[in-house]
């Protein structure tokens, strides 16, 4: 047998984004059984919402994760969706506050249901001891990505 150039599954970035891709999908599946038309992508951002209330772009931006563009297209399909109003922000005409709509609120329980199934799935058989590691191992990992981007 050749030996592997590289081995994908013993690398914390390729298992991490695969695991977080097939989790994501696993999610919308069961958002999907639920009757919820909700992607992992934006209830990671309503669940944002929903723990700070009003926001402004930059800041959802910043606290999410992610690029400028990806949470601009998701923001605009929550929009279309009816999920969130953009308001301007009194203190700085040029910037925009995003609030929740009472539509995308009547979703926080239902999706939350579908969390909980797909979680309970994904972590079956590890005990809450090596969960507790694997998120402190995560956390330092997120913790060094954002200090070397500075």
């Amino acid at each position: 047998m050749q030996e592997k150039f590289y081995d994908p599954d013993k690398c914390m970035g390729f298992m991490t984004f695969t695991t977080s891709r097939m989790l994501a999908a696993s999610l919308h599946k069961h958002m999907a059984a639920l009757g919820l038309d909700l992607t992992a992508e934006q209830w990671g951002l309503l669940m944002r919402f929903w723990n700070r209330g009003d926001i402004t772009q930059e800041e959802i931006t910043r606290i999410a994760g992610v690029d400028k563009s990806t949470v601009s297209r998701a923001l605009k399909g929550m929009e279309r969706k009816g999920w969130i109003i953009r308001k301007l922000d009194p203190a700085d005409t040029r910037r925009k506050i995003l609030s929740l709509t009472d539509k995308a609120d009547a979703l926080k329980q239902s999706s939350l249901r579908a969390v909980q199934i797909t979680l309970a799935q994904a972590l079956k058989g590890i005990d809450m001891e090596e969960c507790a590691v694997c998120l402190k191992v995560l956390g330092l990992i997120k913790t060094n990505l954002l200090d070397a981007a500075e």
